[in-house]
Order: C-alpha cells, then structure tokens, then sequence
C-alpha cells in the first residue's frame, strides 16, 4: 500500500467523518470500495484508523451547543416536506446527482398518490465546502416539479423564510439560475439511526397523507 494511497484514504476519511452520515462500518465499506483495485491495500489499517478518529469525532461531539446547525437545518427540511416539498441530505456528490435523487423520489410519492411542489437537497460536494474551515457555507439547490420560474421562484422563497426564521443568514439573488447559499454555516454531524434521504421523505408525507383521511375512511 503506497503512501500516496494512504494519503487520498486518510483525506476521504477526514471529509466522511465530519459528514457524519456513515458509522464504522459504512466508512470502511465505502472507502474500501473507492480503492477496490488496490490488491495491496491494508485494510487492518483503515479500521484502526477509522476506529481512532471516529471515536476523536464522538468525544468532540460531547462539547457541541445544542442545536446545531445541521439540526436545525433538518428541522427545516422536515417542514418543508409536511409542505410537500422533497428535501434529501447528503444527495450524491453533484447538482445532476441530486436533481436526479430529487425526481426518483418524486416519482415515488406520485405512484404512492402524493403530489409534490418541488424540491430542495445538497450534495457531497456542498458539505466539503460546508466543513473548510476557509469557507463555512452550504449551498442548496431547488426547482419546482413544473419547473416553471415562476414556482421555482415560489420553492425559493418559502426556503428562504424558513432559513431566516431559523436564524440563518442567505445569499440569494432571486434567480432560478443561481442556488441558495447559507453563509457562516458550521456544520456538526454525528452518524444517528435515521435516514437522511427518500425513505424519510415518504415516511413523512405517507403519515401527512394518512393523517388527513377522513373518518369514514377508517371504517
């Protein structure tokens, strides 16, 4: 195992573990799979690094104020989505990637009988950006379902209230050309039991649609 190897897998693991999306056994999955040509790559050495500096980030992780601004980034998304809005983290690593995640899962609800306005994610490729420490910002993409500028505009904006409800300063120049950009956002990320992507979107706005049958339907 080269050290130029070692190298780009220290890199990758630094930037996964600050993600927080991934527990052990995921990180060593995924990077062992970047890597999967290299016949002599030490994988006894990727756990014990991966063990030492995920447990460095866990006993960080004990000093966080609460809540955070990926928390309250998610309590975000979460209303946005009881809004009929489909809201993915972490979705893929460029905008085609998590446009495209976006449309698959708004093809999803409409077979599920669930029409959806629009959507809203960020990339892996925002979260490096998000965790320099020379940039601290998080940029959002978005689009209608009609993808007409004028309810892009509307997705827009109810993102951008919600944002500076929550405190969040934006930049935004009000065009459909250009994302949503989160200045100062520091992001603080430890691997939970839920899931981020799809399945918490439909999980959502299944039990909004079931919440809202009418009483006979129950009978």
């Amino acid at each position: 195992m080269t050290e130029e190897i070692k190298k780009e897998t220290l890199e990758q693991l630094a930037l996964d573990i600050k993600f927080g999306f991934e527990n052990e056994f995921q990180l060593f999955e995924s990077i062992r799979d970047m890597f999967y040509n290299e016949e002599d790559f030490d994988e006894a050495w990727l756990k014990e690094q991966i063990s030492e500096k995920y447990l460095q980030h866990q006993n960080e992780s004990l000093s966080w104020a609460h809540p955070t601004d990926f928390e309250k980034l998610a309590i975000i998304f979460d209303e946005l989505i009881r809004e009929n809005i489909v809201c993915l983290h972490n979705a893929g690593y460029t905008k085609s990637d998590g446009e495209g995640d976006c449309m698959e899962t708004i093809e999803r609800l409409d077979e599920l009988g669930i029409r959806s306005k629009g959507f809203c994610y960020y990339h892996s490729q925002d979260l490096a950006r998000a965790v320099n420490p020379e940039i601290h910002n998080l940029y959002l993409g978005f689009d209608s379902t009609t993808q007409d500028d004028n309810d892009a505009l509307f997705i827009a904006n109810k993102i951008i209230t919600k944002l500076k409800a929550m405190g969040f300063v934006t930049y935004w120049p009000e065009t459909v050309d250009q994302r949503i950009e989160i200045k100062n956002f520091y992001w603080k990320k430890i691997p939970d039991d839920q899931d981020w992507g799809a399945e918490r979107v439909i999980q959502i706005l299944t039990k909004v649609k079931n919440d809202k049958k009418p009483f006979w339907k129950f009978w």
